[in-house]
């Protein structure tokens, strides 16, 4: 799994060394906020004055000027245009995070900090737009600016070896006046625990189709379960038990056998909280893990085929949020998540229309059209996640569960 940028918190712009960075994105609200008569906003002011008075646009998008007194010389100005408004809410914050870091990134930074003034106390009156975890979804965004894709990344190692700059960033100095270190290193720590998650996901989700066959999507999940605490890695690669436990996926996945790379599996991931007694609900995840849909004899055709290596992005979406619930060492939950694995191939012994095969459950299914695989794939994980349900039920435990696929 991809490898975070050190995150170091400051409650103070003072705490700010300026060799431990080499640029500063600044998100505000309003262009008026420079010209307050304060630390840091003079200098920047001052760096930003030969600029607006040539362009009236100054300060409504993200620009770069230089800045002698930031690290780098690199003074990023991300403006928020709003985040009061009725339709507004805290993706604002987000945008302008993503687009300063991403402007940083594009001059050359490695290590910027990002400095994020004070949201006015208007936003609490915006109707359903909550700002409560607005330093998260900060951080959630430069964290999104710098991920490099699993495949640029081998290939960059590939290419360059030992010198090659595999990550975009090297770490990220955040800045946030009149919060304390505590909320700030919890701020980093869920968003950290959510970043790593959705990392895992993007890996598997975007990588080549030969890249992330099934057996090399297990892989890839067992290695990062692998380091979290409370979180159990099982793999199902016998066709025999995958033939009587998930019988559709079996025959969905049917035209898959002749190369035993593209042979299906289904992954399983077990959370426990590490308070039992706090416990509040059991949530059994499904997801669909196609890794090419070809769309097996309803063959996909006229380039509708491109892209269907993104077809396993539930199961990779279930992965993430398992791992993410797992580093966050969240209480309130237990999770039970079931990932079914295939490629939907074509062949001699493909699935076929007009067939009709049975479920886990017993239920006759009559095939129309094998480009539907994503419920055959899906089906007998949720009837087995109903049978645990029951089970638990008839063995007296009153926790709350529910199935989501």
């Amino acid at each position: 799994m991809t490898t975070l940028p050190e995150i170091r918190t400051h409650s103070s712009y003072s705490q700010l060394a300026v060799g431990s960075h080499d640029a500063v994105v600044a998100v505000y609200t309003g262009a008026d906020i420079l010209t307050q008569q304060q630390a840091p906003y003079t200098d920047w002011e001052a760096a930003a004055a030969p600029f607006r008075q040539i362009d009236k646009e100054f300060g409504k998008s993200v620009v770069l000027v230089p800045a002698p007194s930031v690290g780098g010389g690199r003074l990023v100005l991300s403006p928020i245009d709003s985040v009061d408004d009725d339709t507004d809410d805290v993706r604002k914050v987000f945008d302008a995070v993503k687009s300063g870091v991403a402007r940083a990134i594009e001059a050359g930074a490695r290590r910027p900090a990002v400095y994020l003034a004070p949201l006015p106390a208007s936003v609490n009156a915006v109707p359903d737009a909550d700002y409560s975890r607005w330093i998260e979804v900060a951080l959630l965004a430069a964290l999104e600016a710098s991920y490099v894709t699993l495949v640029v990344r081998e290939h960059r190692t590939a290419t360059l070896g030992a010198d090659a700059v595999v990550e975009n960033l090297h770490s990220i100095d955040l800045v946030v006046e009149s919060h304390s270190d505590e909320e700030l290193r919890s701020a980093v720590k869920r968003a950290t625990a959510i970043e790593g998650g959705r990392r895992l996901a993007l890996d598997m989700g975007y990588g080549d189709p030969e890249r992330m066959t099934p057996y090399k999507c297990a892989e890839t999940i067992q290695a990062a379960a692998a380091s979290v605490p409370g979180l159990e890695f099982e793999v199902i690669k016998d066709l025999d038990m995958i033939k009587q436990d998930y019988p559709l996926l079996y025959h969905s996945a049917r035209a898959s056998f002749a190369e035993k790379r593209t042979w299906p599996c289904v992954v399983k991931l077990e959370y426990r909280s590490p308070m039992p007694a706090q416990v509040k609900e059991h949530l059994f995840l499904v997801g669909k893990g196609v890794t090419y849909d070809t769309g097996g004899i309803s063959l996909k055709i006229g380039g509708s085929m491109r892209g269907m290596s993104r077809d396993k992005l539930g199961a990779c979406g279930v992965a993430g949020f398992a791992v993410a619930t797992g580093l966050m060492q969240e209480t309130a939950v237990d999770l039970s998540c079931v990932l079914a694995f295939e490629r939907n191939s074509i062949g001699p012994n493909s699935l076929l229309p007009d067939e009709i095969v049975y479920s886990r459950a017993g239920v006759r299914v009559l095939i129309n059209d094998t480009d539907a695989e994503g419920r055959l794939v899906m089906t007998d994980p949720v009837a087995e996640c109903r049978e645990r349900i029951l089970a638990a039920r008839v063995a007296g435990s009153k926790i709350p569960a529910a199935i989501y696929t």
